[in-house]
């Protein structure tokens, strides 16, 4: 990522830049290191940068595996993966760009980090600089191959078992919207002609009814500006996005299913370190880093700094975690894989574990929401069309 700065050099002038770095205390560390006190530091994000592709990452990650494995240098495996594109594709000008600037002098993370062809997962970055450093480049690509293969897995699933709700829910609301403004306001003169009491639910209608035609375009608009602002607050605004991450963990079973996900991850990612041969310290402050969530993320963050200070990890766990914000499992799970120093085994084994429970989860989600949705368009249609019948009955046996 491109990372921007403001701050005074040795001499005291006033100095401007951006850097490219992994993360934002990786830069920070690179201008300590060229002398730069900084006054204020922050990730230059471009609107319309897209993030690498997930089908990308897994072929990057897999190909070149087996391409190390074999005895191929990195370029020339970046150069074979880049074939499977057209050449005027972003895919094979990413790959090609990442592959020029390895053979200009620099690492495949500095490669990856300096591109700006696309945004590169920070867990992905962080997983290829340790995995380089300790040597294990082909074996860590295979696995996170493996992993983003899987993620994407329950992504699609997901997707797919919601197309049918979200189709019925469309032709829900656009038959709504229909009878709101244009079956019941034909309806209406018949009524005002007879001048009598309407019951309440039909005064209810019809006040929904005026309302939807006076103001339904600007309804759209405003909701379509509301989610727009929200998701665009969330992703840039640090405060903002910390505030609705923390929210988030606590809502009713979307909640449990973010917090399982971001300790699948970590878990993952701190298992596949260990495993590499990466200090303990060293592998949990990175994995640290992989976690989206921004509040799990800062929880961690303060769980390896007092793992650097001398605590155990499980001890350090229980002290920063707060009562129901990690479940009881992770962390005695973790106090026994540390005992019996099979860490790594007990870290994977509750990635597989959490990333089952999520899949029954949504499963049990999907399998109820049908049935709710249903009642519940039965439920809005039922009310507008008794609504616009009682006061018909009663002309009726008023004649």
């Amino acid at each position: 990522m491109t990372i921007s700065y403001k701050g005074y050099d040795k001499s005291g002038k006033r100095v401007r830049g951006s850097i490219s770095a992994g993360s934002l205390e990786e830069a920070k560390e690179q201008l300590k290191q060229k002398g730069i006190l900084v006054e204020s530091i922050k990730e230059r994000r471009t609107l319309f940068k897209q993030e690498l592709p997930p089908n990308l990452t897994a072929a990057l990650g897999r190909n070149l595996s087996l391409y190390l494995k074999a005895g191929i240098s990195l370029t020339r495996g970046l150069h074979l993966v880049a074939e499977n594109f057209p050449k005027r594709s972003k895919q094979h000008r990413f790959l090609e760009e990442v592959a020029r600037k390895i053979e200009s002098g620099g690492s495949f993370y500095e490669a990856l980090t300096a591109q700006d062809i696309y945004t590169v997962p920070p867990f992905f970055l962080q997983t290829v600089k340790v995995a380089q450093k300790s040597g294990s480049l082909e074996t860590v690509l295979m696995e996170l191959a493996d992993y983003i293969q899987e993620q994407e897995k329950i992504k699609r699933d997901v997707v797919k078992a919601f197309i049918y709700p979200s189709f019925i829910m469309l032709i829900a609301v656009a038959m709504i919207n229909f009878m709101l403004t244009t079956i019941i306001p034909k309806i209406v003169d018949m009524f005002e002609a007879t001048k009598s009491e309407l019951p309440t639910s039909t005064k209810i209608t019809l006040a929904l009814s005026n309302f939807f035609q006076a103001y339904s375009w600007l309804l759209l608009i405003a909701a379509a500006a509301l989610a727009a602002a929200l998701a665009l607050s969330w992703k840039r605004s640090e405060k903002f996005g910390f505030l609705m991450d923390r929210l988030l963990l606590k809502t009713p079973l979307f909640g449990d299913m973010v917090t399982s996900m971001e300790l699948g991850r970590f878990g993952r990612v701190m298992a596949l370190l260990l495993q590499s041969g990466v200090p303990f310290a060293q592998a949990l402050n990175y994995a640290a880093q992989t976690v989206s969530n921004r509040y799990l993320k800062e929880l961690f963050g303060r769980i390896a700094k007092q793992v650097v200070e001398g605590k155990s990890f499980t001890q350090a766990v229980r002290e920063s975690v707060k009562k129901g914000e990690i479940p009881n499992d992770f962390i005695n799970a973790v106090a026994l894989g540390e005992k019996s120093s099979h860490l790594a085994f007990s870290l994977k084994s509750l990635s597989e574990l959490y990333a089952q429970q999520n899949r029954d989860r949504i499963e049990v989600m999907l399998a109820l929401l049908e049935p709710i949705l249903m009642l519940f368009i039965g439920g809005v249609i039922g009310f507008l069309v008794i609504s616009m019948l009682l006061p018909i009955f009663s002309i009726s046996l008023g004649e």
